[in-house]
């Protein structure tokens, strides 16, 4: 990536500005960020030289007299990003915009489910993918990579699914990169497409929210004030830990289980379709499921109190919207809580998981919850 692009904190706090408002005038970003507009000026006028931002009339002020304001706006293609969503099935990768815009993507069946099988599939699909695109040298943020799996104590590993078992234990600040020939930024499948919500997707306007995460297992995340909280070792919002998986839980591995037992088996999560709806096995998960899905909105209502609860997954979508019908019918979350209920809103983005890890290195140079470097007055 272009060093141009290791913005200070002001210019991480304009993009974040214009990412959820839209364009705005420098004065008006000197006033909502409380810098001097000489500030804004200086930062905004490096920023369209590098190619991260365009300006346009304000629409609102042509045919006036005096000289027109002009609006700044984030340039899409200003940035562009790459990324990698592994589950058991598939490798699903992308090459994105910085408004998330996808502008390439591919869909692999996985046929070798070890680390150096899926790895260099997967890093061959990117290498292909950027190159078909034609990004121009200097406008690749990185890659992206995420795959399921709790953090562990170590924040460099992340526990094997049941599916990986057979995986070395992987660094995964080390052991990705070398695919891709490229920086590799990581977080497991749920954090990864909470950014993809929080930047483009349902929760884009929101300050505070909390994400509920659908696919083999169940994980989660939590954004305050538009930062996403990683907690200790990166555990924050790993709602999956509130159900054992020695006893039923409402995961997607746990629906296959139970279609095996019924005498149904499945060799894949996506292998579900309309037709197991109507199987009473699947009838009676979902019952059950959704009484554990509202038991955790309580949980998260009464804990983090955010604004939304967001929920997603690469669950069958019927069985997510499923979910959302059953937990917004009810009267109340839970028993003794009298307070007006988060809104439960449906994830947006998550049919294009690979837009997650694609996040991840935009978030990396742009964010300023991501800025590690020393705050200036004037930068």
């Amino acid at each position: 990536m272009n060093e141009t692009f290791g913005l200070g904190l002001n210019a991480r706090r304009i993009v974040a500005d214009l990412r959820r408002e839209g364009p705005m005038s420098r004065a008006d970003l000197a006033r909502q960020l409380d810098i001097t507009p000489s500030t804004v000026t200086r930062i905004t006028g490096q920023m369209i030289a590098d190619g991260l931002l365009s300006e346009m009339p304000d629409p609102r002020r042509l045919g006036r007299k005096g000289y027109p304001a002009r609006l700044l706006d984030l340039k899409p293609e200003g940035l562009c990003t790459a990324g990698v969503y592994l589950d058991p099935d598939r490798i699903m990768t992308c090459v994105a915009t910085l408004a998330g815009e996808v502008l390439a993507r591919q869909e692999l069946p996985v046929r070798d489910r070890t680390f150096e099988g899926i790895m260099s599939a997967a890093g061959r699909s990117v290498r292909d993918l950027v190159e078909d695109v034609g990004i121009p040298e200097g406008r690749l943020a990185g890659c992206g990579v995420s795959y399921p799996g709790m953090y562990s104590a170590d924040p460099t590993q992340v526990m094997r699914i049941r599916q990986f078992r057979d995986w070395p234990p992987v660094n995964v600040r080390r052991d990705l990169s070398p695919w891709f020939g490229m920086p590799v930024q990581h977080q497991n499948d749920a954090k990864a497409a909470c950014l993809a919500e929080l930047y483009f997707g349902a929760a884009r306007h929101l300050s505070d929210f909390c994400f509920v995460w659908l696919s083999y297992g169940i994980g989660g995340a939590a954004v305050v004030e538009q930062r996403a909280y990683p907690g200790l070792n990166n555990a924050a919002a790993e709602w999956g830990g509130l159900f054992p998986k020695s006893r039923p839980r409402p995961s997607g591995q746990d629906l296959i289980d139970s279609l095996a037992r019924a005498g149904h088996p499945l060799d894949r999560l996506q292998d579900i379709d309309a037709t197991h709806l109507a199987l009473p096995v699947v009838e009676e998960w979902l019952q059950r499921a959704s009484e554990q899905l509202r038991w955790l909105c309580l949980v998260i209502a009464r804990t983090f109190a955010p604004e939304a609860i967001v929920l997603g997954g690469t669950l069958y979508p019927a069985i997510i919207d499923r979910f959302l019908s059953d937990i917004s019918s009810g009267a109340s979350l839970g028993e003794d809580f009298h307070l007006a209920p988060p809104r439960l809103l449906r994830a947006s983005r998550d049919q294009e998981p690979q837009l997650g890890p694609a996040s991840l290195p935009v978030h990396a140079a742009l964010s300023p919850s991501a800025y590690q470097g020393q705050a200036r007055k004037g930068t």
